[in-house]
């Protein structure tokens, strides 16, 4: 402990120390959320593109497929039917993969949102870390400031019981010469008639 600060003041800081230190694990660990959720969304964004170029190519399939079945009328109608199959499939390959992008999408709205109450609750304690060290340095500046005069008082008060106890020793001095000297005071007055004793 340091000796120019109170129990008191030191306990007080141990127990900001400890908050401190407890809101640090608490950004730490928002961080890791935070670049969690960052990955996730990435990795989201980057799905919902390759679905949409999925799209993109079975759409400009179907397009020549469709453009075959007008220029290919006289195909013999097997071969019609096969390409009428695939086109049937590919569609709804593409009703699936829009609602999967449908999803995707609200996936990372909700992703996002996520994101920015993490961050604002990143940035408030982290404000309050901030924020208690200043009360600290704050606390440990007074309690210097008040070290500084309790060691001037304390100076002062050694100065004056010195100077009381100095008082005392020559009044007790001076009071040990009366009482020393009273009794035969006390003699020679009574020799000299100036004290009658009482019978």
């Amino acid at each position: 402990m340091n000796p120019e600060i109170t129990m008191e003041q030191q306990a007080q800081l141990n127990t900001w120390a400890s908050k401190r230190d407890a809101i640090l694990l608490e950004i730490s660990g928002l961080e890791n959320i935070k670049g969690v959720l960052l990955k996730t969304n990435i990795e989201i964004a980057e799905s919902n593109k390759d679905i949409e170029d999925r799209m993109k190519v079975i759409q400009g399939r179907i397009e020549e497929l469709t453009i075959k079945e007008k220029e290919l009328p006289a195909m013999i109608s097997k071969e019609v039917a096969s390409l009428i199959s695939q086109r049937t499939t590919l569609e709804s390959e593409i009703t699936l993969l829009k609602d999967i992008v449908n999803i995707l999408s609200k996936q990372k709205e909700s992703l996002n949102k996520d994101i920015a109450s993490e961050f604002i609750k990143f940035e408030l304690v982290k404000g309050n870390a901030l924020s208690l060290e200043k009360v600290v340095a704050h606390v440990i500046k007074v309690s210097e400031g008040n070290e500084e005069k309790i060691n001037s008082i304390v100076k002062n008060l050694g100065k004056s019981l010195e100077e009381i106890i100095e008082v005392n020793k020559k009044n007790v001095f001076e009071t040990n010469i009366v009482i020393d000297k009273l009794p035969r005071m006390l003699v020679e007055i009574q020799k000299k008639g100036l004290i009658k004793q009482k019978i």
